[in-house]
């Protein structure tokens, strides 16, 4: 059965070229010598790799341990394998041709290798799906792509260079132990904020449940990213190892790692801090957004407008970016200047308010009340969602009535006692 894996080229992008015109896949962990066939079990890898870096931590080990498994021993010809470019808004998809393989005439952290053929070096970062990127963000040098058919979804990516993406439903882990032997096996575990919490039998994100929560998943040497008061409780989070990445060049101990940049994070450290800033991200964002392309009609934007009571439409490229929004008042200014009838000539003037999921509310509440919206789109510039006037007034009836009905009972029973 094949399988799908992202093998990252190095907390710089080091790698990625050596990588590209060679045809391989490349592990890295430069302080390592010696070929990694003849090791047979996760245990074999551990007592290697605690011998090179006999400073590092040991959830940090037996981290690098299990990656360095999947690398040398799990992965199989035909597999596929994602390269996410480092400061390239791509990433690389080929395919495993063979082996494992040591190459002692190679630099170090260039000597544990797999010979790939890409397929296609160039699919735009953006034409993946949010789930699917996520995970191919992982701080992880190699990690799994397990869930969500992804091994469907990265074949249409190398193809097509498009995402079909996945609509159904992922059961969630067991109990906090499947979910540490998950992300252990495959280095990271996608799943809702919803889901996770109620591992540890909780179904809001109170005070309480916050600090349970996070000494728990320290407790088990696991970090979630984004953190799981970030969004809205539906909203995808990825569950990974503490210590992920490998060691920066150069460096065998605990204060550079490979992609994460960060000092190693002690799971005795008790007071986390707690974020409880209300972030849009927190509101019921309509995420389904309609949107249209500028090649589209402009009759076409009016309908939807019109079916769905809709103030404004984003406009996006092929893979959902945003380049632009139509409004009634941008439409009336392009019949006013008998422009023609199409996207481009009735978009705004300006381009539109952006903000992310993880921005604090109210320092965009101003930008929502002059444009009476903003649209919610990620790292890519891909639409999420769109937040208006009319679902903040909602929101905030729902947050605030309840507190202004209970001031109005207190004055009725100050009134009736008072006589």
């Amino acid at each position: 059965m094949t399988r799908a894996w992202t093998v990252r080229g190095g907390r710089f992008g080091q790698r990625e070229e050596t990588a590209l015109n060679e045809n391989l896949v490349i592990a890295g962990w430069e302080e390592t010598t010696g070929d990694f066939s003849h090791y047979q079990t996760v245990e074999e890898f551990r007592e290697a790799l605690r011998g090179f870096y006999p400073s590092e931590g040991v959830h940090t080990v037996n981290n690098w341990a299990h990656q360095l498994w999947r690398f040398c021993k799990i992965m199989r010809a035909g597999d596929l394998v994602v390269m996410p470019r480092k400061y390239q808004s791509v990433v690389a998809i080929g395919r495993i041709l063979g082996a494992y393989e040591y190459r002692s005439d190679s630099p170090p952290g260039y000597r544990h290798v797999r010979p790939v053929k890409w397929l296609n070096v160039d699919v735009a970062r953006a034409a993946v799906a949010g789930d699917l990127r996520d995970s191919m963000g992982s701080l992880l040098t190699i990690s799994e792509l397990s869930r969500r058919n992804a091994v469907e979804r990265v074949t249409a990516l190398a193809e097509a260079g498009s995402d079909p993406g996945y609509a159904g439903y992922i059961q969630p882990p067991a109990n906090p132990a499947t979910l540490k032997q998950e992300v252990d096996e495959a280095g990271t575990r996608q799943l809702t904020a919803r889901d996770l919490i109620g591992l540890w039998n909780w179904s809001r994100r109170t005070a309480d449940a916050i600090e349970d929560v996070d000494h728990a998943l320290r407790a088990l040497g696991l970090s979630v990213e984004p953190h799981f008061t970030a969004g809205h409780l539906n909203s995808l989070v990825t569950v990974s190892a503490l210590d992920t990445a490998e060691p920066a060049q150069g460096t065998a101990g605990p204060e550079a790692h490979e992609d994460s940049g960060t000092a190693t994070v002690s799971i005795e450290d008790d007071s986390p801090t707690k974020d409880f800033t209300w972030r849009i991200g927190n509101l019921p964002l309509a995420t389904n957004v309609v949107t249209v392309t500028v090649e589209e009609s402009l009759g076409r934007a009016v309908m939807h407008m019109v079916e769905n009571d809709f103030s404004q439409l984003p406009i996006v490229d092929q893979h959902r970016r945003l380049v632009g929004v139509v409004t009634w008042e941008s439409i009336a200014r392009a019949k006013l200047g008998r422009r023609q009838d199409t996207i481009a000539d009735a978009r705004t003037l300006q381009y539109p308010p952006t903000a992310r999921e993880e921005e604090e509310l109210f320092a965009r509440i101003r930008d929502i009340q002059r444009h009476g919206f903003v649209i919610v789109v990620d790292a890519e510039n891909v639409v999420t969602g769109i937040l208006t006037a009319a679902d903040l007034a909602g929101e905030l009836q729902a947050r605030i009535q309840p507190f202004t009905v209970l001031e109005e009972v207190e004055r009725r029973l100050r009134r009736a006692v008072s006589c």
